[in-house]
């Protein structure tokens, strides 16, 4: 009874041993691929932002200094409101309203 006892008990931990073994070589794996997903996604980002440089949509810059600066066409461009939103903002975060 003891020697079935024994067997019984190096099955289990050999069993115990390969579940953990694989449990942990899964894990490794996702993470490699969690890596390769953001490698692929940072790539992306670059060379979307790369397609918008070359495109040349200046639209959303209106003080281009070679034509000269319009305060009027500036304080109704979107330039003007993102700066003036952001400018807000970074005053309120810091208690400057």
């Amino acid at each position: 009874m003891n020697l079935f006892k024994n067997i019984m008990g190096i099955t289990f931990l050999i069993s115990l041993l390969t579940l953990v073994m694989s449990l942990a070589t899964a894990g490794v794996s996702s993470i490699g691929d969690a890596y390769d997903r953001q490698q692929a996604s940072e790539k992306a980002m670059i060379d979307e932002h790369k397609l918008y440089l070359a495109s040349g949509d200046d639209d959303f810059y209106v003080t281009d200094p070679m034509n000269g600066f319009d305060e009027e066409v500036y304080e109704a461009s979107e330039q003007y409101k993102t700066a003036r939103h952001a400018n807000g903002f970074i005053a309120k975060a810091y208690g400057r309203e």
